[in-house]
């Protein structure tokens, strides 16, 4: 599911680079457009770590986007769900198990907008 989200990620940023190729090649719109869309990019250096309470993730760059730590949590009848932490810039981001469930991996999501 991650690496789907993550392929979809990547899909949509290239076709976004094409399109700026294209609106480059126009003219006059091309200073403006580039200097809103350079000012946003996706997160690195990113981490994530497995606590028994839930995960945690954080990024060293923000480059202008964010990020959030996602937790695959178990629970004492074998469930497991996904919880999703804050969205930061900077900082910890902390994904919490409820009750009693165990984080059994963790994740970072990123987006290239705050």
């Amino acid at each position: 599911m991650l690496k789907n989200a993550r392929l979809r990620r990547t899909a949509a940023a290239a076709l976004l680079g094409t399109m700026m190729t294209g609106i480059l090649a126009l003219g006059s719109a091309a200073p403006a457009m580039a200097g809103d869309v350079s000012a946003q990019g996706w997160p690195t250096g990113c981490t994530a770590q497995v606590q028994d309470w839930g995960g945690v993730a954080s990024c060293s760059s923000h480059n202008g986007g964010s990020y959030q730590a996602v937790a695959t949590c178990k629970d004492s009848n074998g469930n497991t769900f996904i919880v999703n932490g804050t969205w930061r810039q900077t900082g910890w981001s902390r994904a919490f198990c409820p009750g009693s469930s165990k984080a059994v991996s963790a994740n970072v999501w990123t987006s290239p907008t705050p």
